[in-house]
């Protein structure tokens, strides 16, 4: 009986992943959709830490202010450059909570993580903290992999890639490795 249980939890969770791929490859393309239609530059913003996700519209016209530090990027940038005396402080992206209950922020269910995202504008994989992938209304996004697991099991993995000119996603079913990511750019 309790072996029948513990595989009855892993297929549960497995399809938890499953469903959870596919929730995130909807919001990547309503996100991609709605950079388009409206002309302003989204992101879908990963708390990989935390297991939560939402989508953020620019308030801003500037096109240019998308691609600045957001306050919390600048934040851990400083602390980086701490022994520099510059006192001069960049501008800020202006970003806020799209106005659209489609892209709130939601939580992974209870057993299912964030194993890690790789967006075209890091140097390595984020395990902690934010990652953003930027969409952009001239139809493109920005080229991402985020890896959707089993939080017990780290070989119950699922990869979403961002697709940079279609601004669609494609689910995998296992873990995508990083050089296949390179190799694509």
């Amino acid at each position: 009986v309790t072996t029948a249980v513990a595989i009855g939890i892993g297929n549960i969770r497995g399809a938890s992943v499953q469903s959870e791929s596919g929730k995130m490859v909807a919001a990547i393309r309503y996100l991609y959709t709605l950079s388009v239609l409206n002309g302003k530059n989204y992101r879908l913003v990963i708390d990989v830490g935390e297991g939560s996700y939402w989508g953020e519209m620019q308030d801003s016209r500037d096109p240019c202010k998308s691609f600045l530090l957001s306050d919390e990027e600048e934040d851990k940038e400083a602390d980086k450059k701490d022994a520099e005396e510059d006192e001069t402080q960049p501008a800020t992206a202006s970003f806020g909570l799209a106005k659209s209950r489609l892209l709130k922020k939601r939580k992974l269910p209870k057993g299912i993580a964030f194993g890690g995202v790789m967006t075209s504008h890091q140097s390595e994989l984020s395990v902690d903290g934010q990652a953003h992938v930027n969409f952009f209304p001239n139809g493109t996004a920005e080229a991402a992999m985020l890896y959707i697991q089993d939080a017990d099991d780290d070989d119950d993995v699922m990869t979403v890639e961002v697709l940079s000119l279609q601004g669609s996603a494609r689910i995998y079913d296992d873990k995508l490795s990083l050089d296949e990511f390179f190799d694509q750019g």
